[in-house]
Formats: C-alpha cells, structure tokens, sequence
C-alpha cells in the first residue's frame, strides 16, 4: 500500500533533511563525493548507490522502516518520520519526491550487496 508522503519539506533549499547518510546505520565515503560507490545500510546490508548521481554526490531523500538519525537530521523531519514509521514496510526503502504525494518505494532485494 502506498505511504502518503507527509513530510513538510521545511529544512534548508525546502528539502525534509532527512536520509539515509544521516543515519546511524550509514556507511559511506570518507569524503564526498562518492566516486567509488561505497555507500552502503550496514544494518541491512544493502547499497545505497541508488541515491547517488552520476558525479557521486546524493540525489533525492532516502530512509528505511528502520532509519535512526545520527543526530545530523532535520528535528522536524525526524519528528514527521516517527509519525509515519508504523505505517513503513520492513525491507523497503522510500524515496521523497514521488509523484501524485507519495513517497517511492524501493524493495531491498533489488539492492543487496555481499555481507
């Protein structure tokens, strides 16, 4: 079932300010941008690569059922997200920014990496 995207969109440039690399589970470069594609849920074991454009910097918003901020996050964001955690599947990772008002959704088989 679809999760309506409720977030306000209130951080900075009207971004939520809350993803994955704001996450205590987050592995990723040790510098950005992340040329090698390193980015990873150490949690889940998947890559996270898919939030990444060509020029390895992030693109869009990402987080899991299982998102806990590192302390980085937006505080409203975190805030809305806890709201809405109940309602988010196990095993999929969500999108901001989807169409019609809905977050995007993103099964973690598709993005599994070694263990």
């Amino acid at each position: 079932m679809p999760i309506k995207d409720t977030f306000s969109y209130s951080a900075r440039w009207n971004s939520v300010g809350l993803d994955c690399s704001y996450c205590i589970h987050f592995a990723g470069p040790t510098q950005w941008p992340d040329i090698e594609r390193v980015s990873r849920c150490e949690l889940h074991k998947i890559s996270l690569t898919i939030g990444l454009g060509r020029n390895g910097y992030k693109e869009w918003e990402w987080f899991c059922k299982d998102y806990k901020s590192n302390g980085r996050a937006f505080p409203k964001s975190v805030r809305e997200f806890q709201v809405i955690q109940p309602q988010l599947r196990p095993n999929i990772l969500y999108r901001l920014y989807g169409s019609n008002g809905f977050l995007v959704e993103y099964d973690f088989n598709e993005l599994k990496t070694g263990g």
